[in-house]
């Protein structure tokens, strides 16, 4: 089976042209993030550059879809589909525009998630090491819920340093359309090469010199995208057909996914309000320490690409024990985790002594 035909190269270049086109309007539109005291940034820097990663993005999946490039979808499906990514949209721009509350957010959030798994993209069963592949029943439908909103919010918490979202997406689409390549899963391919190009449009705008943001609009629609991609091998009776790991994205973003889980529970164990922005995810502690922007992206970024790499070894090992592939980078991240805190409570005192009394 031939994925890349001259065609589908023209499709990737244009969507990187429409990408970088409409990242440029945004710079002249002018949607300002005005820095603040918890900004990583200290000019008024415009922001929605996801716009450009969207429409390079819609216009790759119209061409799929007028020339059946990926096979019959029935119509139903994709109006969920389609409508679940315009209502995360509409808001998440609003959001770029003026703050949309945090409960209005995660009802949009919930819906989004709904529409998506209404449309049959859902968990149905996942192999546990022992154990071998379970079925889900309709928990699949919660889980698949709860790992979408999840997921959004990886990557909305994570976009708070020049490159570190856009460059992680961008690297792992070219790992994930390695892959789709490789095993001649066309839905899968063609995804992650049409993200790869729609991100790029916007990252050579973004990284290093931040000239724009991605902003809300940018990434929630890239969580979407992920979370969906992890949902495409889950299929039902994919986990034992399809060549591709249910564990693949997930492992691509690993550092993400640690860097979020570990501040979301110390946020709520110290009682902090876990919804509101702050400077305390690993990565903005890190440059606190004194590393610069582009170190701490590229930090991330290389550690993106050793995931990539275990990525690629989880396709061809057993699949009740791909999971044992996450080890070496679980003790990665705890060393670094362990590091950061060890250097900052001595510095600056980063975290309170004691945990705060609720009225």
């Amino acid at each position: 089976m031939n994925l890349i035909t001259g065609n589908i190269l023209l499709m990737g270049l244009s969507a990187f042209g429409i990408s970088l086109l409409g990242t440029w309007i945004m710079i002249r539109i002018g949607i300002k993030d005005m820095p603040i005291h918890r900004s990583s940034h200290k000019m008024p820097t415009p922001r929605s550059g996801g716009v450009g990663i969207i429409a390079g993005f819609a216009a790759a999946m119209l061409y799929l879809y007028r020339t059946d490039a990926v096979g019959y979808i029935a119509s139903w499906r994709l109006s969920l589909l389609g409508l679940g990514a315009l209502v995360t949209i509409a808001v998440s721009l609003r959001d770029d525009i003026k703050a949309v509350p945090f409960i209005q957010k995660l009802l949009v959030q919930i819906l989004t998630a709904c529409l998506i798994v209404a449309s049959g993209l859902s968990l149905t069963e996942i192999p546990i090491p022992l154990c071998g592949t379970v079925e889900l029943g309709s928990l699949g439908g919660i889980i698949s819920v709860l790992w979408i909103i999840f997921f959004m919010n990886v990557f909305n918490f994570m976009d708070g340093l020049n490159g570190l979202a856009g460059g992680g997406s961008i690297i792992a689409s070219l790992f994930c359309a390695g892959l789709g390549l490789f095993f001649e899963e066309k839905a899968f391919f063609y995804i992650s090469f049409s993200l790869f190009f729609s991100t790029l449009g916007f990252f050579l705008f973004n990284f290093p010199k931040g000239k724009i943001f991605m902003g809300d609009v940018g990434s929630q629609f890239l969580g979407l995208i992920w979370a969906i991609l992890l949902l495409i091998p889950a299929q039902e009776g994919h986990v034992t057909q399809m060549r591709i790991s249910l564990f693949t994205v997930p492992l691509l973003f690993f550092g993400f996914i640690y860097d979020v889980s570990v501040t979301l529970v110390r946020r709520i164990w110290y009682g902090d309000p876990f919804w509101e922005a702050h400077r305390t995810h690993l990565f903005q502690l890190l440059n606190r320490t004194g590393f610069s922007h582009i170190q701490v992206t590229g930090l991330y970024l290389a550690l993106s690409v050793v995931q990539g790499i275990g990525a690629v070894a989880l396709q061809f090992v057993t699949l009740t024990w791909q999971v044992l592939i996450f080890a070496p980078y679980l003790a990665f991240m705890m060393g670094y985790h362990y590091w950061i805190f060890s250097y900052l409570t001595k510095k600056i005192h980063v975290l309170p002594k004691r945990r705060r009394r609720r009225s």
